[in-house]
């Protein structure tokens, strides 16, 4: 691959900012702040009450990941309103893309600037960037490293792994961070450090990075992970093994691939009647939550066994049951059957929900969050605008469908590909294609959350093509 950057140590470059970085950043920043100034305190969804009452009254669960649920906290104890954790997510995405665009830049190719700039300001004029900038959900910071995690990859083929100390450092964060943000995120990471292992001990024998990076990522998932003990978190987890092997189980029974004395154990662990009325192939709560998990918990590998007995008796159903609990990964145009979770504004409903299902009532100022400029002029018109693109069957399918940009991103790779004849190039993808993954054989999943990174990781192959395309490429 081509060298961007001569200098030996990339953090020391990154930190020369001048005013061309100061504009990339603060075009999404002001953008997206404009966003949270309308939409006051934020998009707050069911999960992020959750979070909030959690923080409010210091009893905590791992329901969702609580290292989230703990930089939530800290941002509330630095300003008491969910504002401040929306601040903290619009400060990280422009600071990423501030770093991964100057990385990009040739500092005196005018035309790559004005180019980025114009990326930029498109990007940070969609909708579903704006909005999730100020959701509060772990998804959205998961995303964002995401992006950067294969941006580090971008750097790492163009040192040919010959990094620095601060290098790694960063890296392994980043992949701590990860790991402990979403549960996927720990597969992702460790298919990842066997990946890097490998291309480290082949380019990098004499430092023994293909060690050392390993070891720093377990240390800072511990360090990380020990937060559970000081703040006594309950263990609340949803089995998600549970969780697949009724919703599989449930789609085989009523599509009669279940032996007759197999339905009757099936139908120890979910009734007949409440798979008739609840499956739903592109969901697993309903299910999930008739399923009876006391005997699941005493016949687990029963279950489990059938489940897989089946999948390898039937390999066509299974192909079937994973394609159509998981099109959202691979179909681009939105199918209104399956009901996929666009993004939303609305956080009056989702407060009122949380706290009826739960019976109890705020008891902080930021525990009882509602949107501030609800009904007026900004509000509805930017309101408006949002809708318009997520309302939009072609709209929709254009700037939010994560599968046309997953296979945008084949598209650019295949370019840049034709351009330096590294077949490595495609390792910068593969982060967010191993996330895309396991979404797609985890529990069905059917919000643009789980997949925003393909948008976020096309928009930095964007980038990177800008840079192999304008005159006065990368030295060599």
């Amino acid at each position: 691959m081509h060298k961007f950057d001569n200098g030996n140590n990339l953090i020391s470059n990154i930190k020369k900012f001048n005013h061309k970085d100061i504009i990339i950043f603060l075009i999404p920043f002001t953008i997206f702040m404009y966003y949270l100034y309308v939409f006051n305190p934020g998009i707050l969804s069911y999960d992020s009450f959750n979070q909030m009452h959690q923080i409010a009254t210091g009893t905590y669960s791992n329901w969702h990941p609580f290292f989230h649920t703990f930089i939530e906290k800290l941002c509330l104890k630095l300003y008491p309103s969910p504002i401040s954790v929306g601040i903290l997510q619009i400060s990280v995405f422009s600071l990423i893309w501030m770093v991964l665009c100057k990385y990009n830049r040739k500092e005196d190719n005018q035309k790559l600037f004005f180019l980025q700039v114009f990326i930029t300001l498109i990007i940070s004029l969609i909708p579903i960037n704006g909005i999730f900038s100020i959701t509060l959900m772990k998804d959205i910071l998961f995303s964002y490293l995401l992006m950067f995690l294969c941006f580090l990859i971008e750097v790492l083929l163009d040192k040919d792994f010959h990094v620095g100390h601060t290098f790694v450092l960063v890296l392994s964060l980043t992949m701590a961070f990860i790991c402990q943000l979403r549960p996927n995120g720990t597969i992702l990471v460790f298919v990842l450090l066997i990946i890097f292992g490998i291309l480290f001990y082949k380019k990098h024998r004499d430092k023994k990075l293909y060690v050392i990076i390993p070891a720093l990522v377990i240390i800072f998932i511990l360090l990380i992970s020990s937060l559970n003990l000081v703040y006594d978190v309950e263990d609340n987890q949803k089995d998600v093994i549970l969780d697949k092997t009724v919703h599989i189980l449930s789609y085989y029974e009523l599509n009669g691939y279940i032996s007759q004395d197999d339905e009757k154990i099936v139908h120890m662990l979910i009734s007949e009647k409440d798979i008739n009325e609840s499956f739903n192939v592109y969901f697993t709560d309903p299910t999930y939550k008739v399923s009876h998990k006391k005997v699941y918990k005493e016949n687990k590998l029963t279950f489990i066994k059938l489940a897989v007995k089946y999948s390898l008796k039937n390999p066509m159903p299974f192909i079937q049951y994973i394609l159509k609990s998981s099109s959202m990964v691979w179909n681009v145009a939105k199918d209104d059957v399956d009901g996929w979770i666009v993004y939303r504004t609305d956080i009056e409903t989702p407060r009122e929900n949380f706290y009826r299902d739960h019976n109890s009532e705020p008891v902080a100022v930021y525990d009882n969050a509602s949107a501030v400029n609800l009904g007026t002029l900004p509000y509805n018109d930017l309101n408006s605008y949002v809708s318009l693109f997520k309302e939009n069957p072609i709209l929709n399918s254009l700037f939010n469908s994560p599968a046309l940009y997953m296979y945008l991103a084949f598209i650019v790779l295949a370019i840049m590909y034709y351009i330096t004849r590294q077949y490595k190039i495609f390792l910068i993808y593969l982060p967010n294609l191993l996330s895309a993954l396991i979404v797609m054989v985890s529990t069905p999943i059917q919000s643009y959350r789980y997949l925003y990174g393909n948008l976020l990781v096309f928009y930095l192959l964007l980038i990177i093509l800008a840079r192999y395309l304008v005159k006065g490429k990368i030295p060599e």
